[in-house]
């Protein structure tokens, strides 16, 4: 699932992705708020749907771009 280490590195992929992307009404991408919302619960959960919308890079070390995106 996204994972964050700051607000700063959330902000990055929110100008990246979110932004540019149909689903950012008003500046709310659902997907980043089901992640701010779940992210400890789901963060060792395997099962989770946020690991399938922000899935992380091969390395664990970054995120690739959400699953829902779709360019404005």
């Amino acid at each position: 699932m996204g994972y964050f280490s700051n607000g700063t590195e959330g902000e990055i992929y929110e100008e990246e992705f979110c932004r540019k992307c149909v689903h950012d009404i008003n500046y709310n991408c659902s997907v980043l708020l089901l992640h701010r919302i779940h992210n400890y619960d789901a963060c060792n959960n395997d099962k989770s749907f946020l690991h399938v919308l922000i899935p992380q890079t091969e390395d664990g070390l970054g995120n690739e771009q959400c699953t829902m995106f779709v360019k404005k």
